[in-house]
């Protein structure tokens, strides 16, 4: 059930939606199946409106996404970002971004036009000319299943699966704490449309290249926990990634298996980007708020799931992180 506030700010987008009809859509940097999935269901949803949307990405999608039929027409790379596109008309929807920065180097195109944010981290300070901001949904795909009844835009498969997988990665497959039974009558009313939940939790948590599994071999040798156990961690360097002939992008989930120890209370993952950059992710998994511990380090999230940059070596950063969270556990 959406609280009275919270239907009226998302029918104020609605009606915004209704009475413009150029968008750019931008969801974060490094994005995760719930900010691809609820950014291409919303493209969609625009087109069957008739507007003129277009998902604006940093990086190249990675292939084990194929399986949403994402065509070329229905993005661009912030490299090649068309000019007749670059019209102050324009306005732009933030999605799953807990704050400007998130959107990367792209936030110089949407501080320049209005900005519509909608989002379900707790932290998001509501940068947005109009926000939708709502901790209590699982996903932004859920907001945008709610955005879509709003709207009366009718669904398809295509859709469908888009908004599925954005509440599949963002429920852990219905293993998180944000799932609740609206999630599941969502899904219910979604799988209606002949999507496949199978075929995408194999997608997003059981497709792993060689070198992905290898990688996670490295990773796990360097476990460590905590005196108290309450805490536990992994490590990889640059040096092992490239050795191995993996990509950055394969260490996406390494931080479970840190979380996951018996008794662990936070588990963190530490990945080491450039000599002077260390990626680090935190899960918990009962009390430690995780995104107040990434807040330290201008990073973000949510309370049992966060992450940060900081720009130091590995080691430095291992020991910067190690004492703070030593402080909530």
């Amino acid at each position: 059930m959406i609280k009275d506030e919270k239907k009226s700010k998302l029918n104020d987008i609605a009606v915004l939606i209704g009475e413009n009809n150029n968008f750019i859509i931008m969801g974060h940097i490094d994005p995760d199946g719930d900010c691809l999935g609820s950014s291409f269901a919303l493209k969609w949803l625009l087109d069957k409106l008739n507007k003129n949307a277009l998902v604006l990405l940093e990086e190249e999608l990675d292939k084990r996404y194929d399986f949403l039929q994402i065509s070329e027409d229905d993005y661009e790379l912030l490299s090649g970002f068309s000019p007749d596109f670059n019209d102050n008309k324009v306005i732009v929807i933030a999605l799953d971004a807990g704050d400007l920065d998130r959107l990367g180097d792209r936030q110089r195109i949407a501080r320049e036009r209005f900005i519509v944010n909608i989002d379900h981290h707790e932290d998001n300070p509501e940068y947005g000319d109009l926000n939708y901001v709502n901790p209590d949904l699982a996903a932004t795909g859920e907001m945008i299943y709610q955005l879509s009844r709003q709207l009366k835009s009718p669904l398809d498969l295509k859709i469908a699966r888009a908004l599925s997988t954005a509440i599949i990665a963002d429920t852990g497959s219905f293993k998180y704490q944000n799932t609740r039974a609206e999630v599941f009558e969502i899904m219910s009313s979604l799988m209606d449309y002949g999507v496949d939940i199978y075929e995408i939790n194999r997608a997003i948590f059981a497709s792993y290249s060689y070198q992905s599994l290898k990688l996670r071999g490295k990773a796990l040798s360097s476990l460590n926990l905590s005196q108290d156990k309450k805490v536990a961690w992994l490590k990889l360097d640059l040096a092992s990634i490239k050795d191995l002939g993996a990509e950055i992008s394969d260490s996406s989930g390494l931080v479970n298996y840190a979380r996951d120890v018996k008794g662990v209370e936070v588990g963190i993952s530490f990945v080491e980007i450039a000599s002077d950059k260390t990626k680090v992710g935190f899960r918990s998994n009962n009390y430690c708020p995780v995104n107040e511990v990434a807040a330290l380090f201008g990073g973000g999230g949510h309370p049992r799931a966060a992450g940060c940059l900081i720009e130091k070596d590995i080691e430095q950063t291992i020991t910067m992180v190690l004492d703070k969270v030593t402080e909530y556990v």
